[in-house]
């Protein structure tokens, strides 16, 4: 006999409240991954720092391959294709200009840029699988133009427009890895892809701060290398604070996507703003200005209006 409709619509609304929670913790939680690296002692090179971060990753994924006993933990790497590579190349990017940012740019601008993956994803949807560009989403594109304006200022970032745009250009890349994450499909272990991303990632970046010792005329012709703390506290300390906390962070994601719908969830994840913007100021003295405000406000608007309307359109479809 089944339980009565209100027993489930009781159960429906507590995985929904669950999942919502999940979110928020995952939300609150990215912030606190990113000061971490942010925090970083300067005399260690980003560069080295970020491949510090995606090497963890390596050892976290296969830790939660072998808890989870899955058969990948013989091989996390079996089965990896090309596109799995294109893939964890792209969040190359993606996080690699974003970790880098975090020296100069804002935590809460910095995170509010990243959070447009979302609006990218339409461009790159029509690119690579083919998907339509409604009106609605020029519009909303239009609308997030005026407040990625208002938060990309020199005057923001110590003077320099690049690296105010730099967090976007991360946004960018984070939204073409969500469209190659989508075209891989939802059989994927998380653990694994964890594992694969990790291995690509650090060897990649540390292969570009092997190359930048050689073609950085501070250092050409030298033989020498940066100065740099002998602690190795300081310079493994953050980078795997990070990655610890940032694997929790994605589980949590991952859990609340199982329970809840996005349009559900949009609300909470914009608590990663509001998280970075408290960090910014409690750790950093980030203090916003109201047109940096307003124009943050304008992209959370823009952002949870396109994913209320998608949910909806599936629901419709």
């Amino acid at each position: 006999m089944s339980p009565p409709a209100h027993q489930d619509a009781h159960h429906l609304k507590a995985r929904h409240r669950m999942g919502i929670a999940f979110m928020a913790v995952a939300a609150i939680t990215f912030p606190i991954k990113d000061s971490f690296l942010k925090a970083q002692d300067d005399a260690v090179p980003a560069l080295l720092a970020i491949a510090i971060y995606f090497a963890m990753q390596i050892i976290f994924g296969f830790a939660g391959l072998t808890a989870t006993r899955h058969p990948a933990r013989r091989n996390p790497f079996a089965g990896m294709t090309r596109l799995h590579f294109m893939r964890s190349l792209t969040l190359t990017c993606a996080l690699g200009t974003f970790f880098f940012s975090l020296r100069y740019v804002p935590l809460a601008n910095a995170v509010t840029l990243y959070t447009l993956q979302g609006l990218f994803c339409i461009g790159f949807g029509r690119l690579l699988l083919a998907e339509r560009v409604l009106p609605r989403h020029i519009v909303l594109v239009a609308i997030a133009s005026i407040g990625v304006m208002m938060v990309v200022r020199p005057a923001a970032s110590g003077g320099s427009l690049a690296l105010s745009l730099l967090p976007l250009l991360s946004g960018a890349f984070g939204g073409l890895y969500i469209i190659l994450t989508r075209k891989l499909g939802d059989h994927q272990p998380a653990f694994q892809l964890v594992c694969q991303d990790g291995a690509v990632s650090s060897i990649t970046v540390l292969l570009v701060f092997m190359s930048s010792l050689l073609v950085t005329d501070s250092y050409f012709g030298t033989g020498s290398v940066p100065p740099m703390p002998t602690d190795m506290l300081t310079i493994f300390g953050p980078p795997a604070i990070a990655a610890a906390i940032g694997m929790i962070s994605s589980l949590a994601m991952i859990r609340a996507a199982q329970l809840a719908p996005a349009v559900k969830l949009a609300p909470a994840s914009y608590l990663e703003i509001a998280s970075g913007a408290v960090i910014g100021i409690w750790i950093f003295g980030e203090y916003l200005d109201a047109m940096t405000i307003f124009g943050i406000a304008i992209i959370v608007a823009v952002c949870l209006t396109n994913s209320v309307m998608n949910e909806l359109a599936k629901t419709r479809g």
